[in-house]
């Protein structure tokens, strides 16, 4: 932390304090706190048939556990971040940044998203909560169906379990932060969001920007996060892509790249490809105007223009549709 002059550091110490104010972060650690996240939020991410007899189903786990709320406000009125350890390459990028700047944002960004990180596995490796690990363990481990995979921990994201890859594996952004050349993305997990990787429309990004940046008044508008994908977010990214292909990574040294050829899916969704909605929609209004009905031009016109917000990922890309292509 010594890398940073005092302006740097007061502005990471204040984006942090107001991350860390939030009601997501609030909720989020909390669960880690309690050592089981709420049924709402389980649902979130999983299908019940496939979690039989987990203790948030078990227990059913409707709220936090009495006492939970206050201890984690406590731990955050108490939070010094000197206590991070934080990558010396990615302190210096911050400092060589200039305020205003997208590379000043970005680092920012980059910078709360390894401290979110780290203050979650500090939370969880205490397993200090009404609930212990053991819980979870014991259960994972009685009797299940030969060969079923089970995350190794009550909270992760499923594209990040790896053990090898990722020991301290753990939703305050949205979805795990990721970075390319250009900006940061978002790899979402939420069973209703999409599949494929997306960055921040420009209002979301500056909603995001402004919880973040310097004031002097307390933040008053809804807050940002968590970031949810909408038909807006385009410029998709097949999460198999993103690391063969484009360089996309959370950390350029953790990701190893998946070997085997490119996953094949079967279905493909406007939820994972705005584009695909565009495509029915173009067809559907060239049909009415062949049967007659007025031809709404602008709509034809504005669903083939939102068609060209894509990426070699696309479905829509021109040499993914041979398919003699993997």
């Amino acid at each position: 932390m010594s890398v940073l002059d005092f302006e740097h550091a007061e502005s990471f110490k204040q984006a942090l304090d107001r991350l860390l104010s939030t009601d997501t972060a609030e909720v989020t650690y909390s669960e880690i706190v309690d050592g089981l996240p709420t049924i709402d939020s389980f649902f979130d991410f999983h299908f019940e048939p496939e979690h039989e007899g987990h203790p948030v189903l078990a227990l059913d786990h409707a709220s936090l556990c009495p006492g939970v709320v206050e201890r984690t406000r406590e731990f955050r009125n108490q939070f010094d971040m000197l206590q991070l350890t934080l990558p010396s390459a990615l302190l210096s990028a911050f400092q060589q940044s200039h305020r205003g700047t997208q590379q000043y944002e970005l680092r920012l960004v980059e910078l709360l998203a390894v401290s979110c990180h780290q203050i979650a596995v500090y939370l969880f490796e205490l397993d200090d909560g009404v609930h212990k690990h053991r819980l979870y363990q014991e259960w994972r481990d009685s009797g299940r169906e030969s060969g079923e995979y089970l995350a190794p921990a009550v909270f992760c994201h499923g594209s990040y379990v790896d053990s090898d890859q990722y020991p301290n594996g753990a939703k305050i952004f949205g979805g795990v932060v990721v970075f390319d050349l250009l900006g940061s993305l978002l790899h979402p997990a939420t069973l209703d969001g999409p599949h494929t990787i997306f960055p921040p429309t420009p209002t979301q990004y500056t909603a995001l920007i402004d919880l973040l940046g310097p004031a002097a008044a307390p933040y008053a508008a809804p807050c940002p996060f968590p970031v949810r994908a909408t038909a807006d977010n385009r410029w998709r990214y097949d999460p198999w892509d993103s690391m063969t292909r484009f360089n996309i990574f959370r950390d350029r040294y953790e990701r190893k790249p998946p070997n085997g050829p490119r996953p094949h899916h079967c279905v493909k969704s406007s939820r994972d490809w705005p584009e695909l909605g565009d495509e029915h929609l173009v067809a559907l209004l060239q049909y009415q105007a062949s049967q007659g009905q007025p031809v709404d031009q602008a709509g034809i016109d504005a669903a083939y223009e939102r068609m060209k917000q894509i990426t070699p990922s696309s479905p829509l890309w021109p040499s993914r549709r041979d398919p003699g292509l993997p």
